[in-house]
């Protein structure tokens, strides 16, 4: 049975959309796009941005992995104001964790866009020791937490806070 199924019929895993366009209301965007495949979708991006009539301020950061791009952020959500907009591209992870990040510095889900290139890599949050694991592994399977060495399942659950998916110990009914 599909795990989501024996959840209830209830996931909180997201539905990437297959194409992400500008948000028209917008006045300046923070454009971000992790690894090969987002740089042409920052680009064109970039486009819809400049085709208006009135072009909007536009700030980009390409590069191969989200913490390359951290402290940039950071300083483009220092200065965001009512319009600003973040648009994010690349892998799964990357994605979910400067969604995330922007969250925690005020931005709301309204201000946030994201086009996932691929679900290939995820992390998983450890409900024992709260260490956040890298891992190539799809939910439903399991994984070696990084922090405690417990064997965890990752759960059909994610945190848009955290930008990761929940992991708790593989063989918690042996504990009953």
């Amino acid at each position: 049975m599909d795990e989501r199924m024996a959840a209830g019929a209830r996931t909180s895993l997201p539905e990437w959309p297959a194409r992400v366009a500008v948000d028209p209301e917008g006045t300046s965007y923070a454009l971000v796009g992790i690894g090969d495949p987002a740089e042409g979708i920052v680009r064109g991006w970039v486009g819809e941005v400049l085709m208006r009539t009135a072009p909007s301020p536009v700030w980009t950061a390409q590069a191969d992995r989200a913490d390359e791009v951290v402290d940039a952020l950071d300083e483009q959500l220092g200065r965001a104001r009512v319009g600003w907009r973040l648009m994010l591209a690349g892998p799964e992870a990357d994605v979910l964790a400067l969604r995330a990040r922007a969250l925690a510095a005020g931005a709301v889900d309204e201000e946030v866009r994201c086009h996932v290139t691929s679900r290939e890599r995820l992390r998983v949050h450890c409900a024992h020791c709260t260490a956040e694991t890298p891992v190539t592994a799809p939910p439903g399977s399991r994984t070696t937490c990084s922090g405690c060495g417990h064997p965890l399942h990752i759960y059909s659950h994610l945190s848009r806070h955290r930008g990761s998916y929940l992991g708790f110990h593989a063989d918690v009914e042996a504990f009953r």
